[in-house]
């Protein structure tokens, strides 16, 4: 797991290929820029690290599970990257990045913000039981239970390439005050692996969740800002 705050320094452009240049300069608000640049250069130091390779050259494949287009399923790594997974994700003030080996991943961070109208957002989000749960709790703690269970269901549906192709409603997960694992997979297409969850602490005034498929593997966090300064000059 990197961890890396957003970073505005232009020299990280020289690391993203033309297109996700091109999109990094469509986005009109400074903040969206920052953290969209700062994850990419991120992923594309660190993945380039495992494989031996200079960043800029790393190619990304994106094929959808459930449509097969080209253009909006999982990042993966093309064929020098066979079997390294990654997952990325960002929002706030944190960029989070998760990396393994021969296990997918799915990691997702959320800004915590009680201006947002999460009583609109629960029926999107939650199935029958965990809008229940939510209903039973005090107003003041329904927002970040709301996003908790938001980012465990982003996290795996990253992890299986399903993404919003899956409505997270066909899913059940524990409630947040519970060890974090899912309940129910009521999606169409079958789930035939072990889900296995972890509720990060990304820090004050986010919410973050981890899903690895298969194996349960043990999570090694390190300093993604130190990375991207040094790769800055």
């Amino acid at each position: 797991m990197w961890w890396a705050r957003p970073a505005g320094a232009r020299e990280l452009l020289a690391l993203l290929d033309s297109g996700e240049r091109g999109r990094c300069a469509r986005f009109d608000r400074d903040d969206d820029r920052s953290r969209y640049l700062a994850a990419h250069a991120l992923a594309r130091l660190v993945l380039a690290g495992h494989l031996g390779i200079p960043a800029p050259t790393l190619a990304f494949e994106a094929t959808c599970r459930q449509c097969g287009a080209s253009d909006h399923g999982k990042p993966r790594l093309g064929a020098a990257g066979t079997g390294v997974e990654f997952s990325l994700s960002h929002s706030g003030a944190r960029v989070v990045l998760a990396v393994a080996r021969d296990v997918a991943v799915g990691v997702d961070v959320e800004r915590l913000n009680r201006q947002r109208d999460f009583a609109a957002l629960a029926p999107a989000v939650l199935s029958g039981a965990e809008q229940l749960a939510v209903a039973a709790l005090p107003d003041a703690e329904r927002a970040a239970a709301v996003l908790r269970y938001w980012t465990r269901k982003e996290a795996l549906l990253k992890a299986t390439g399903d993404g919003l192709g899956v409505a997270p409603t066909a899913l059940t997960v524990t409630p947040p005050d519970a060890a974090p694992a899912l309940v129910a997979w009521e999606a169409a297409a079958p789930l035939n692996v072990a889900a296995h969850l972890v509720d990060l602490s990304p820090g004050p005034g986010h919410v973050a969740s981890l899903a690895m498929l298969g194996r349960r593997l043990a999570i090694v966090e390190r300093d993604g800002d130190e990375l991207l300064a040094t790769s800055a000059g």
